[in-house]
C-alpha cells in the first residue's frame, strides 16, 4: 500500500517535453502513443517483478 503525500520540494506538478530536436538530430520518433505505451509498460513490469 502507498501513502500520497503532498507535494514535495523538488515534485514536478506537470512537464512538457518538446523531443522536435531530438527526433531531427537521430532521425527517430516515437511510434507508440503513450496511451497506449504506458498500459504495456505497467503490463510488463508486473510481469517481469511476479506482481
Amino acid at each position: 500500500m502507498r501513502e500520497l503525500l503532498p507535494m514535495q520540494p523538488g515534485d514536478v506538478e506537470a512537464t512538457f517535453a518538446d523531443v522536435a530536436a531530438l527526433e531531427a538530430e537521430v532521425g527517430v520518433a516515437p511510434k507508440i502513443p503513450l496511451e497506449e505505451g504506458i498500459p504495456r509498460f505497467v503490463a510488463w513490469f508486473r510481469a517481469r517483478e511476479g506482481l
